[in-house]
C-alpha cells in the first residue's frame, strides 16, 4: 500500500522539515556527552568503514530509557503510519548513536551504515529520503536508507572476515538514486 497520497507535498516537506531540525536537536543534545568507539571496537569495524567516519561517530548510552517519540511521529502515526523511536534500540543522530540498553556489533554496525548515509548526504536529504521513504512505504522496514542498512547488516553478519566498503555501497546506491 502506498501512502504518499494520504499526504499532500506540503505536508511531507512539512514533516521532511520538522525530521531535518530534530535529527539536528538531537544531534546537538547527545553529543556533548557521547564517547567514541574503544580501540578494540574500532578494529572490528575497520576493514568495512573509513577511519573518519570510526573516529567521529559517537555513542550515547541514554539511562532513563528509550527515545520519545517527537509530536510530528505521533501525528504520522494517527494517520495510519506507525513508527516509533520507543521501539527501536539505537538511533543515529548524523554522527551520534543514541541507545538504549546494551548495543551488540550487529547494531552498531547498522548505525554506522546511516552514520555514513548522513555523511554522504547531509542531514536535510537524510531526512527527506527517510521521510519520504517512510511515507511511501508505510512501514520503517521498507524505507530504502532502512533496507540499505538491514542488508549491509546482514553481509557483515554473515561473514565478519570478508570486508567491503560500506561507503562504496552506499554512495553505489545513491547514484542510481535507489533512496
Amino acid at each position: 500500500m502506498l501512502f504518499t497520497s494520504s499526504f499532500s507535498e506540503n505536508e511531507i516537506n512539512a514533516y521532511i522539515a520538522k525530521t531535518a531540525s530534530y535529527i539536528k536537536t538531537q544531534r546537538d543534545l547527545f553529543a556533548e556527552n557521547a564517547a567514541p568507539f574503544s580501540p578494540g571496537q574500532f578494529e572490528v569495524f575497520k576493514p568495512f568503514f573509513s577511519e573518519a567516519i570510526l573516529k567521529t561517530t559517537l555513542f550515547f548510552q541514554k539511562q532513563d530509557g528509550p527515545l520519545e517519540n517527537p509530536d510530528f511521529l505521533k501525528e504520522i502515526n494517527e494517520k495510519g503510519i506507525h513508527f516509533s523511536l520507543e521501539r527501536t534500540k539505537a538511533t543515529t543522530f548524523i554522527d551520534v548513536v543514541v541507545f538504549s540498553g546494551e548495543l551488540d556489533a550487529k547494531i552498531q554496525f547498522h548505525e554506522l551504515v546511516h552514520a555514513v548515509q548522513y555523511q554522504k548526504m547531509g542531514h536535510k536529504q537524510f531526512a527527506n529520503k527517510y521521510m519520504r521513504g517512510l511515507l511511501r512505504t508505510g512501514e520503517y522496514t521498507k524505507i530504502p536508507l532502512e533496507v540499505n542498512a538491514y542488508n549491509l547488516q546482514e553481509a557483515f553478519m554473515a561473514n565478519p572476515d570478508q570486508p567491503f566498503s560500506v561507503e562504496a555501497e552506499v554512495q553505489k546506491l545513491i547514484n542510481e538514486n535507489k533512496f
